[in-house]
Formats: C-alpha cells, sequence, structure tokens
C-alpha cells in the first residue's frame, strides 16, 4: 500500500478515536452517572433516612433562610427544639457581624452528645441559605439536606455515646452576601474558631468533620485533598467496608467552605462534599444556587448513605485519635 493511503487511513483512525474521545468526554459532562444512585438495602445503623427527609420537608417549608432573617430565627427554633426533642443538650452562640448589606445577628448551635473520653469530635453543617433577592432560593440541598442529616444524627446517636463526646454544630452565615471573599463568607464558622480561642478550648477538638450538599440523588462526595489522611482514610475505609465506596470519588478540588477557618487554626480538618449537583457539571450549573435547588432533587437513600458512613466511622476515628495521642 502507498505511503499515501497507509497516513491517510492513520489520519482517518485518529480522527475517529478523537471524536470518540470528546463524545464520552461531553457525555461525562452533560449525563450522570446512575451508578451513583444510592441503593439502599439494609439497615447499617440507627440513622434514619427517612426521618431526616421529613426534616427536610419540614426546613424546605420555613422557606429561605438567610442568615440575620426572620427565616433564619425559624430555622433556628425548629433546629433546637428537635435537639430538645432528642434529649441533646442545646448550646447557642449569638454573635453579631458587618456584612455588604449591614450589621445582622447570626447564632450558631450545638447540639452536645456526651462522651466517655476527653476530647470534642465536631460534626458540622450550615443551616443559613444564600442571599438571592431575585428568587425563592430555599436550598433543599445546600444547606437543608445536612441540617436535616444532623437531626437524625442527633437521634441516632443520643445524649451520650462511648468514646469522645461529639459536637453537633450547625453553623450560621457560611454564605456569602455579595461575591465570595474571605470577609464575606464562613461567618459563622470563623467566629466559632475564634471563641474557642478565647475560650481556651480550641485545644480539646480533636478533629472536625463538615458535611455539605449530601442530599444529591446523585451521590459523589468528592475528596479533600487538604484533609489529614488518618481522618479522611477512617471515613473512606468504612464506606468501602459497608459498601457505599462508589459514592466517594477521587476527585479532589480545593473547596472554601466551614472547616477552612478550622484547619487554618491547626484542627484536623475533612470536608465531605458533593459540589456536582444533578450529577454532572451542566446539571450543578442548573440546580446550584438556582431557584431548581428545591426537595425533588435530593433523595433520603443519600441521606441514608452518609448517615451510616459516618455512624459506622465514629468508632474507627476515636480509635485513631487515642491512637495518635499515645504515640
Amino acid at each position: 500500500m502507498p505511503v499515501m493511503y497507509k497516513a491517510i487511513i492513520v489520519i482517518g483512525v485518529g480522527g475517529f478515536l478523537l471524536l470518540l474521545a470528546v463524545s464520552f468526554g461531553l457525555q461525562a459532562a452533560l449525563s450522570p452517572n446512575d451508578a451513583q444512585r444510592p441503593q439502599v438495602h439494609r439497615t447499617l445503623s440507627p440513622f434514619d433516612g427517612a426521618r431526616a427527609y421529613a426534616d427536610l420537608k419540614a426546613i424546605v417549608a420555613l422557606g429561605p433562610r438567610v442568615a440575620g432573617t426572620e427565616g433564619g430565627e425559624k430555622t433556628r427554633a425548629y433546629i433546637q427544639q428537635e435537639l430538645e426533642a432528642a434529649e441533646v443538650p442545646v448550646l447557642t452562640f449569638p454573635f453579631k457581624v458587618d456584612t455588604p448589606l449591614g450589621t445582622r445577628r447570626m447564632v450558631n448551635v450545638v447540639g452536645v452528645v456526651e462522651g466517655t473520653e476527653p476530647g470534642i469530635i465536631i460534626l458540622s453543617n450550615h443551616y443559613d441559605t444564600k442571599y438571592m433577592p431575585d428568587i425563592p432560593f430555599v436550598g433543599a440541598n445546600d444547606g437543608g439536606s445536612t441540617t436535616a442529616w444532623m437531626l437524625e444524627m442527633a437521634r441516632a446517636l443520643g445524649s451520650e455515646r462511648e468514646g469522645h463526646t461529639v459536637w453537633l454544630t450547625f453553623f450560621d452565615g457560611e454564605e456569602a452576601f455579595g461575591k465570595w471573599t474571605d470577609s464575606d463568607s464562613l461567618y459563622g464558622s470563623r467566629r466559632f474558631v475564634e471563641r474557642l480561642k478565647s475560650d481556651g478550648e480550641l485545644n480539646q477538638i480533636e478533629a472536625l468533620i463538615n458535611v455539605d450538599m449530601i442530599g444529591d440523588c446523585y451521590l459523589g462526595v468528592f475528596r479533600d485533598a487538604g484533609a489529614p489522611d488518618w481522618l479522611q482514610g477512617a471515613v473512606l475505609n468504612t464506606a468501602m467496608l459497608i459498601g457505599y465506596s462508589q459514592h466517594f470519588i477521587q476527585y479532589a478540588p480545593s473547596i472554601q467552605d466551614d472547616h477552612i477557618p478550622f484547619r487554618k487554626a491547626g484542627v484536623p480538618s475533612l470536608n465531605l462534599i458533593d459540589f456536582r449537583y444533578g450529577g454532572s457539571p451542566l446539571n450543578h450549573r442548573r440546580n446550584w444556587h438556582t431557584v431548581n435547588d428545591t426537595i425533588d432533587r435530593v433523595c433520603l437513600e443519600s441521606l441514608q448513605v452518609l448517615g451510616d458512613v459516618l455512624y459506622r466511622a465514629l468508632p474507627e476515628i476515636d480509635l485513631r485519635i487515642r491512637t495518635r495521642r499515645a504515640a
């Protein structure tokens, strides 16, 4: 065969393979992965995803929960009510901050699960929604899913546990009022770290795990590249052991969230977030911080998966903290 024809064939095959690769790339960008739709077939912990979903319905029905507004106050009252019903002691930490919209009163809420060992593990989330004056933004996934998840975790853990004390910490004011900056964002978590420092309690915090946007029906929790291996490993190993490793993906972008002030303060911190809302980059742009962040795009099975994984991982985290302390 003449060299010219060979070259034409090679170019043609190369072009076909390139088009095939582009096609697969476009498919990944446009279409969610059905393997990330959680299938829950058995009970693996006391965590009840259906009860968490009922909480989510009640929270979403309150409407927008912008920090410093009536919606935020109603949500906070609901959080306190459900923690008290679960017989989990409640602490509140009000504070005032300057924002682009003026001075706002915000409140961090903590449910205390008393442990048998010294030291504290924080499970955290934010309960506020982003200020979006042009749309009725209810944040079913972004803020709502984790608020409901934390309330059910309180019921699952109860008022006491073997191991370290757990603080179920609901941060106010995670969202920016304008464009995200170091000063306009993370109001609650930044203030909480300041309080821990001023009260001399920061050294009691053994670890923090922050959860955000984990109600996505196509659950794919990102890897946290900045998290310590011992902490992230405890969660990932548990997910693998109970058959949920497909919901923890390798993609590890840098994401600003409520774990950052703790990480900067030296606290071992892990952020668990599904920042591909809807299972693909295209769907994420359609859903995140839009009017589409509604309860029909949140699945109780996703809440259940994270509940089972974190509940089962806590004893392993206790053990790793003890091992680190003894080393």
